[in-house]
């Protein structure tokens, strides 16, 4: 059994002690899967913590953050739904997805923290679905949910709220 700082993210296995990653190949069968986790594992199992998510030099231009983003930030669907239709660019995969639960707003989130510039545009994510446009008219409440949530590592009503929008 992995330790519960070892994750899955972007596709790739991740120490969130440490923000060690191992680049997984994909298609890859489970017992793949398995021997490549516990080789993370002996490598990362006890890794102490100290990794922060990296943030860019508030200097860049916003092509600049996209592009560190696209390679340090953390994605989800929902967050690769923004990034796509506020930069205009086009990814490999096509993503139209809203945020279903606060770890997917969290996400979201991060992502308007590398490029802040972005917030004044999140009505444009109201053509997309009527729920994105609830969560636009909520987005101060949910970012504040979300603050108080990871500060405390509380559940604060924050999931209950976004299912009430149609999350």
């Amino acid at each position: 059994m992995t330790s519960k700082h070892i994750i899955i993210r972007n596709e790739n296995l991740f120490c969130t002690h440490c923000g060690g990653e191992r680049v997984l190949v994909y298609p890859i069968g489970f017992a793949d899967m398995a021997k490549e986790i516990e080789i993370f594992e002996k490598t990362h199992g006890k890794c102490e913590p100290g990794w922060e998510q990296p943030f860019p030099d508030k200097s860049l231009s916003v092509r600049e953050k996209e592009d560190f983003w696209l390679k340090h930030g953390e994605h989800g669907n929902s967050s690769m739904t923004i990034f796509e239709m506020l930069s205009k660019r086009t990814l490999p995969r096509y993503h139209q997805d809203h945020p279903h639960d606060p770890d997917d707003f969290r996400r979201c989130y991060l992502l308007l923290k590398t490029i802040p510039e972005w917030e004044t545009e999140l009505c444009e994510l109201k053509e997309i679905s009527p729920v994105w446009s609830k969560l636009v008219d909520n987005w101060d409440k949910l970012t504040e949910m979300l603050e108080d949530q990871m500060k405390t590592n509380k559940a604060n009503g924050m999931y209950e709220f976004m299912q009430s929008l149609g999350c």
